[in-house]
């Protein structure tokens, strides 16, 4: 059987003392089917997933659980995503620290308690202070030989060693110059910084922070501004980080290779607030272009800051159009957000950019470098070997070769936080790897084709018209239909119905929903479990209004959920939709009040008192 390197590229490593198979050996020629090498995110959650499937395996870190959270960011870091969104699916943050609500945005010590807590929970097998020097393949038969303070051999190799591994340092501005040049990662906070301005170039999530942090502290802010993203921070009551997850963002592939890197621009600092940089530019922060070089004691600017600035806003307008069209697609009673989409006036260093920068004429002590990492793999003794790691680390596994990647794109350290199921390319003999693609929220399996309906040119011409309703003795039958037409295969005869309205019109019964059209019983191709939601409340309302009723009617809803980690999502979900339902208890608030419901097992059932 072919065995694997993966490639995984959540953030940098961060390890947890645990119970160990080789604790206390000298891990001489120490043998164990699978090693993974660094305990970050992803480091972490391959490791979950391998004890679920039963593979022995190992956990090497060389320093502490989250060193990089805890030593290698700012003070005042928190994280970019909300505390119900960047975590794992078996346990919130309130868990590690009771003040941190599910809106959030955990500050870096929390983040780093939280992921030495995760891998306590499940007594994931790391070793700490283990330093891997090289890894290389062993002659002559299937394998890896690992080498560090001990050698061990594994027949998988997992490198979690993360995206962020060799900071970016141009070489532009010459030591002659005088001038402090640090990178992003060692910035600290304004008092580390010699007195005098600042010059941050890049404008991606750390350095628009680092420039607003310096700013508000009473330094003069110079931001070299280039291609960028700028997302809404929240937009008609929802997190940017929902809004991708709906609107299938988090799935999109990876860029082609030469393609020209956007860097994105996203902020959880107080409380999360939506980046604006021509916001930035009338509080003071004086916006540049592309830095392009250093000549007579001069930067050089691009030309480009009005282009990118445009850029920027037409991708924050063009997701607000996207949110807008799901908002009205799918029926939601989310609120008018007009406010999102006003322009602050341009300040004059838009209107009239510099071409050239004087540092000393500026009084500009300090460069902070934010452009990025580079990745280093050097370790991997093998040159087709480290080939192959830096052409999949941004994209999908290869498909025989010996090394895998781990990477969704862009979103690195949230889809690790997410789980990682299908990290594992064969890890182990006649097992499977795990599938995140369960259906989260369902009732009773709907037709394959759906229900036949007369408008439908497939429908036999001898169907009922199950668009509309149909009365039998004291009921009434809405979009009737007959498993001889949606189940062939099982060769059924039963005369069925989407909704039944009996008592003279006071009750209405509704066949249990899943995500799938009504119309035509195609299945909506998304797995996320909010959007599945949404279209299965969809669902419910269109029937209950079409039975004459209305959704503050509901007396009474049974939930179905396939995978207990996506209970949160889906009563969340529920309960903003149900909000106008004054029957159904708990409907008022944002989570049906079950989204702390106790028990893991793997289906569970909500009953909901409600009165139509």
């Amino acid at each position: 059987m072919q065995r694997h390197i993966v490639i995984s590229c959540a953030a940098k490593p961060a390890l947890l003392q645990g119970q160990n198979p080789a604790k206390g050996s000298s891990n001489a020629g120490y043998k164990i089917d699978t090693l993974i090498i660094g305990a970050g995110q992803a480091g972490i959650a391959m490791s979950e997933h391998l004890s679920a499937a039963s593979v022995p395996h190992i956990v090497l870190e060389r320093d502490r659980i989250a060193e990089r959270w805890r030593s290698g960011r700012w003070d005042s870091l928190v994280a970019n995503g909300p505390a119900w969104h960047d975590r794992f699916p078996g346990m919130t943050f309130d868990e590690v620290d009771a003040a941190v609500g599910p809106d959030a945005f955990p500050a870096k010590e929390v983040v780093a308690d939280y992921l030495a807590a995760y891998a306590r929970k499940f007594d994931a097998p790391i070793k700490t202070g283990v330093t891997v020097l090289g890894v290389e393949r062993l002659e002559g038969r299937q394998g890896f030989h690992v080498s560090s303070a001990g050698d061990y051999e594994a027949q998988s190799i997992v490198a979690a060693t993360g995206a962020f591994q060799t900071p970016i340092i141009p070489d532009v501005i010459p030591e002659s110059a005088g001038i402090t040049q640090i990178h992003s990662s060692g910035y600290r906070n304004p008092d580390q910084l010699p007195e005098g301005a600042v010059l941050i170039v890049g404008a991606g999530s750390s350095g628009v922070q680092i420039a607003d942090e310096l700013n508000r502290a009473g330094r003069k802010v110079y931001l070299s501004v280039g291609p960028h993203d700028r997302p809404p921070r929240a937009y008609r009551g929802r997190d940017f980080c929902w809004w991708l997850g709906v609107l299938g963002k988090w799935d999109m592939a990876a860029p082609a290779p030469g393609t020209e890197h956007v860097t994105i621009a996203v902020s959880g600092a107080r409380n999360g607030e939506t980046i604006d940089f021509r916001r930035l530019a009338q509080e003071g922060i004086t916006l540049l272009g592309r830095t392009e070089g250093y000549a007579d004691g001069k930067l050089l600017l691009a030309g480009d800051l009005g282009r990118n600035l445009d850029a920027g806003d037409a991708n924050h307008n063009a997701l607000l159009d996207e949110a807008d069209a799901y908002v009205a697609k799918n029926g939601l009673d989310l609120p008018e957000d007009p406010q999102a989409r006003a322009r602050y006036p341009d300040a004059g260093c838009i209107t009239t950019p510099l071409r050239e920068l004087d540092p000393a004429q500026a009084g500009i002590s300090t460069v902070i470098w934010a452009v990025g990492f580079t990745a280093d793999y050097s370790w991997i003794k093998s040159d087709k070997t480290r080939r192959a790691a830096r052409s999949t680390s941004a994209a999908s596994r290869a498909s025989r070769g010996s090394i895998s990647s781990a990477c969704r794109g862009n979103r690195v350290a949230d889809r690790a936080l997410s789980g990682v199921s299908g990290m594992m390319p064969n890890m182990s003999p006649n097992r499977s790897a795990s599938s995140a693609n369960t259906v989260p929220i369902t009732t009773r399996r709907r037709p394959k084709n759906g229900p036949p309906c007369a408008n439908r040119p497939e429908a036999p011409s001898s169907a009922p018209n199950t668009c509309h309703p149909e009365t039998h003795m004291a009921h009434t039958r809405i979009r009737p239909f007959n498993t001889r037409d949606t189940y062939p295969e099982q060769k059924l005869d039963n005369d069925l119905a989407q909704a039944v309205v009996t008592q003279g019109g006071k009750i209405i019964w509704l066949r249990g929903q899943c995500p799938q059209s009504l119309d035509d019983g195609k299945n909506l191709d998304s797995h996320d479990p909010v959007e599945q939601t949404h279209k299965v409340m969809q669902n419910i309302r269109q029937l209950i209004e079409e039975a004459g009723g209305k959704m503050e009617h509901l007396v009474k809803v049974v939930v179905y959920i396939t995978d207990v980690r996506h209970r949160e999502a889906v009563y969340r979900t529920m309960g903003n939709i149900f909000r106008g339902a004054s029957g159904l208890d708990g409907a008022g608030g944002a989570g049906l009040g079950a989204a702390r419901m106790a028990g893991r097992n793997r289906r569970h059932r909500r009953h909901s008192g409600i009165r139509p």
